[in-house]
């Protein structure tokens, strides 16, 4: 196990130990069950489910089934020990119903493929490009801005779980090349701001919510829009993007 877990289960334990001492001395917890093995025991189940469901969101690895059932389980024995309901280590087996969840999440149509995928040609001289890394990043919740002066534009893959995303190519380094740049998300809204001389092919897609790319708009349920500007195919300077969300907004302008 990493220093970095060990430090943050320590933490954890002391806050709650805190807490419990805090409530108990206010009158509002009059037992010391708390401090026992099995709410220990608990609490390091719960914190290490929190923590994998955790890495799992944010792309870090980790397991959102086992992180899910962990921290369940470990919960639900919390509120057994602090006598809120009747819920023992041994009443794991009482927990065989979310077999059907599980199973159901793994088997649900399109819950784990793609929708877009961005390619780069290989023609000629986008060899060199085609074989660049992706700029990954994984977040979990908050926004993020691409407005800074003179911001060198690469390969993309952005994924986030719940915020915004504004990209402003009118301040951007834009090489001559073609540049991929997928964003998906769960829920939030996403704009960005094209000059007028550059060139670009668009793929949004939103299961709720509003497109808007150069005017064209459309809303509601499972809406897709395909974005092409009249020079892109001979263009060597362009952005070919993808943008998935399931919740929010989509919206391209251009100045």
């Amino acid at each position: 196990m990493k220093k970095g877990w060990l430090q943050f289960l320590l933490a954890f334990l002391l806050i709650a130990i805190g807490l419990v001492l805090v409530l108990e001395n206010l009158g509002v917890i009059d037992e010391t069950i708390y401090f026992s093995w099995g709410v220990i025991m608990a609490s390091a189940l719960t914190i290490i489910g929190l923590k994998l469901w955790w890495e799992r969101i944010t792309g870090n690895g980790g397991s959102w089934m086992f992180g899910s059932f962990l921290f369940i389980y470990g919960a639900l024995v919390l509120l057994g020990e602090a006598e809120v309901m009747t819920f023992t280590f041994g009443d794991v087996v009482r927990l065989w119903p979310l077999l059907f969840i599980y199973i159901g999440f793994g088997i649900f149509p399109g819950g784990n493929k793609p929708r877009f995928r961005v390619e780069v040609d290989t023609d000629g001289g986008d060899q060199k490009a085609a074989k660049k890394k992706h700029k990954k990043q994984h977040m979990g919740i908050g926004d993020h801005q691409y407005n800074a002066d003179n911001w060198k534009v690469e390969p993309m893959d952005l994924r986030n779980v719940v915020g915004d995303y504004h990209f402003d190519f009118t301040k951007a380094f834009i090489p001559e090349e073609d540049t991929p740049i997928s964003v998906k998300g769960w829920a939030g809204d996403i704009k960005m701001l094209m000059p007028e001389n550059l060139e670009f092919r668009m793929e949004a897609f939103v299961k709720a919510g509003n497109i808007s790319i150069l005017g064209k708009k459309t809303d509601g349920i499972n809406r897709t829009v395909s974005y092409e500007t009249p020079g892109y195919r001979e263009a060597t300077r362009r952005l070919t993007v993808a943008i998935e969300l399931k919740a929010g907004d989509i919206r391209v302008d251009r100045v």
